[in-house]
């Protein structure tokens, strides 16, 4: 599966849970790491346990808080001035939350972490991307979604549900990462969207709302086998120039939300609130 080795890879939410498992293994394939981490000090105890292997590339953390749009622009101007071009980008920061909060931008926090964060980050860094070495972006998404109402993204006229919130955000990666593809197919740059499952053992399900917690629906998953997929779309040599694919297990998965006209709906959604003036 080994295509990583000496490739610039860089990882959003990799301090914890299936984020961190996908950076420590690229790290053991031999990929050089940037952790882009809202927690510094905690990025950085991730950054020794990857370094530890003599497998590992060199490592890095870059501090960013993807909710917020001048943290991203600082955390670009950062990458730029450390960093040579991205050969991989993997979107996997989220959130979710009990009761509705803000961004420090004015933004519901959980479509700002989870959606608008994928959309900063990634727009921010494309003239970054080295476009000689078929790059790639690899989606964190999920299969636990739905309730999507682009009319009331943020709960403005709703009320409030954070499990709602949370995989309308995830229906929304999957639209956002189609409308993406189709942006970058000409420039060569890949965009794949996974799904890990259920993991249990994450900082994120804990703090799921506990009629999710306590479902067993289906077998839960282990971290490694959450991340395993994300792993083999960053890496893997078969799947290169294979795009706008939702992934489970390593197998293309039917994607329900896969319609031109609402991911059109959903890009100029996104970039209206990128162009906002913060609050």
């Amino acid at each position: 599966m080994n295509g990583i080795a000496g490739k610039r890879v860089l990882i959003t939410g990799p301090t914890s849970g299936i984020g961190r498992q996908i950076a420590i293994e690229l790290g053991q394939l031999g990929a050089h790491l940037v952790l882009a981490c809202r927690d510094e000090a905690r990025g950085r105890d991730v950054a020794r346990a990857i370094a530890a292997d003599p497998n590992a590339g060199d490592v890095d953390v870059l501090q960013v808080d993807v909710s917020s749009r001048q943290s991203v622009q600082a955390f670009v101007a950062a990458y730029v001035a450390r960093h040579p071009p991205i050969d991989v980008l993997v979107n996997n920061a989220g959130t979710v939350q009990g009761e509705r909060r803000e961004s420090v931008d004015g933004i519901e926090l959980t479509f700002a972490t989870n959606v608008l964060g994928y959309h900063r980050v990634t727009s921010g860094l494309l003239d970054r991307f080295n476009t000689t070495g078929a790059p790639r972006i690899v989606v964190v998404a999920s299969a636990f979604a739905g309730d999507l109402d682009l009319a009331d993204l943020e709960f403005r006229k709703r009320p409030y549900d954070g499990l709602l919130a949370y995989r309308q955000s995830k229906a929304c990666d999957r639209l956002w990462s189609w409308a993406m593809a189709r942006r970058l197919q000409p420039r060569g740059i890949t965009v794949n969207a996974m799904t890990p499952g259920w993991v249990p053992d994450t900082e994120l399900s804990r703090n799921l709302l506990p009629e999710v917690r306590q479902a067993r629906l289906r077998p839960g998953r282990t971290v490694a086998q959450g991340a395993d997929t994300a792993v083999w779309l960053a890496a893997a040599p078969d799947v290169a120039g294979v795009t706008a694919r939702f992934y489970a297990d390593r197998r293309e998965a039917q994607c329900e939300f896969r319609d031109h006209d609402t991911e059109e709906r959903l890009w100029r959604i996104c970039e209206d609130f990128v162009s906002r003036t913060p609050r």
